[in-house]
Formats: structure tokens, C-alpha cells, sequence
């Protein structure tokens, strides 16, 4: 089977529900974290050696980053964290914010001179470790209450020499967590995120399904308990598709 990527893009404006959704997801990331860290295991090297090592393992990326800050300097605003990236570029030019070309020729540039950044940035687990650069979730949100067409949108961060470059959230998987990742956006869409959207095969992928399930809850339990008690059903199934694969990786090797 061939893997597939999946990518998400979307908009939230409210604080209370993106603090709601980062509280959770930082669940999930504590959650994967807690599987990374037994494979994990430390770098020796020789006193006076350290400078000869790959920049990639002696600057090794932590599994969770939560991002508060400002950034400064070139930054660089993909249209592609949008469905409508025309609609996106006509409103930064109405605002009078540079235009440019990536060069591919193709992608456009909204560029900024600073940004406010919030939100959370990490690792998902996978035993197989197929995807090593492509193999993290972002939901890391724009705060530009200047700039309403780019406030609250959804992003990954970036750097390419020296500049910032924020755009779409993407990840590559391959037979594993693939539904589950349906499930998971299903619900932030539902609970939090109305305008969040997802493509893996399809747009919004089983997001149908599981909306009825959502609803049958909520109209049971109330919203509240309705939130929390389908987010600890998501983390429980990310539970036994890792405690699964792990175990199949440990059989086969």
C-alpha cells in the first residue's frame, strides 16, 4: 500500500476555543511522547567531536514545541493555508502587504515584517519511523487581529535560510493511524473548529460518519461532556493503533 498525505487547513478566531483545542492536543502530544521516548536514545560522542556531527543530530528537534512568540525579520505567508488563496491575495493587496513568487514559479507569498505565532507543534508516533521529516502535526494559529483574512488561520512553521515561511499543516502516513487521523480532525471540526478542513483520499473524510456519532453523544450527555468524553475516546484509539504496530514491529524484527 502506497502512503498518502494528509493535509489540513482552517480558521479560528476564538481564544476560548483554541485554548480548549490546544489543552487536548497537548494530550495527544504528552500521549505520543510517551511512546517516542523509549526508542529514543542518546547521541555519544567524543569531547572535541561535537562540531563534526550532522547539524540534524546536534540540533535534534524536541518532540513537542509549543509555540507563543513573536517573529520578526522576512516572514513569509503561504496562500495555500486557505481554500480560497485568490480571495487571500486580493485582500492582502487591498491591504497593502507585498506580494511574491516562490520559486517554483507557482506558489504565492504574503510577506510580513512580524507575527504573532500561538499554538503546538509535535511528533506523532509511528514504530517504523518511515517518515522522519514528515511525520508531525501542527496546529500553530496566526494571531493578526490587524489583518483579519489571516487572523486565527491554521499553520506550520518553516525557516529557509533565514526567513520564516508559514503554510498548510501536512503529514505522510502509510497504513497507520490513517482513520484515526478522521477521527481526530472529525472531532476538532465538530467540537471546536467549525471551519477546519482535511483531505487524505477525500475531502473531509469520514467526517459524515462520525459527525452522527457526535451528535448522538452531545444530544445524550450535553456539549461539555460530550467534548471531553469523545476526545478520551480519540486518545484511546491512538492507544491501540500504537500499542498495535508497536507490537508488530517488535514481532517482525
Amino acid at each position: 500500500m502506497s502512503s498518502v498525505t494528509v493535509v489540513w487547513k482552517g480558521n479560528c478566531r476564538s481564544t476560548d476555543a483554541r485554548a480548549r483545542l490546544l489543552d487536548c492536543l497537548h494530550r495527544l502530544a504528552r500521549l505520543s511522547d510517551g511512546y517516542l521516548r523509549p526508542t529514543e536514545r542518546p547521541h555519544l560522542t567524543v569531547v572535541g567531536e561535537e562540531d563534526a556531527l550532522p547539524r540534524a543530530k546536534r540540533c535534534k528537534r524536541p518532540n513537542i514545541e509549543l509555540i507563543d512568540e513573536t517573529r520578526q525579520g522576512e516572514i513569509l505567508v503561504s496562500s495555500d493555508i486557505t481554500d480560497h488563496p485568490e480571495t487571500l491575495l486580493a485582500r492582502a493587496s487591498e491591504a497593502g502587504l507585498p506580494i511574491r513568487t516562490g520559486k517554483d514559479g507557482h506558489t504565492k507569498h504574503i510577506v510580513l515584517d512580524a507575527v504573532r505565532l500561538h499554538g503546538i507543534d509535535f511528533r506523532l508516533f509511528d514504530p517504523r519511523g518511515l517518515y522522519p521529516h514528515d511525520d508531525r502535526m501542527s496546529f500553530v494559529f496566526i494571531e493578526c487581529p490587524e489583518h483579519h483574512f489571516l487572523d486565527g488561520r491554521l499553520v506550520k512553521i518553516t525557516e529557509e535560510y533565514g526567513t520564516t515561511v508559514l503554510s498548510c499543516p501536512s503529514l505522510r502516513l502509510k497504513s497507520y493511524l490513517e482513520d484515526w487521523t478522521d477521527c481526530l480532525f472529525s472531532w476538532v471540526r465538530f467540537f471546536l473548529m467549525g471551519d477546519l478542513w482535511w483531505a487524505r483520499h477525500e475531502d473531509l473524510q469520514g467526517y459524515h460518519d462520525y459527525r452522527g456519532v457526535f451528535e448522538i453523544v452531545q444530544t445524550t450527555r450535553g456539549s461539555a461532556e460530550a467534548e471531553d468524553a469523545t476526545f478520551d475516546a480519540v486518545l484511546s484509539t491512538f492507544t491501540q493503533h500504537a500499542e498495535h504496530w508497536r507490537c508488530e514491529v517488535q514481532r517482525t524484527a
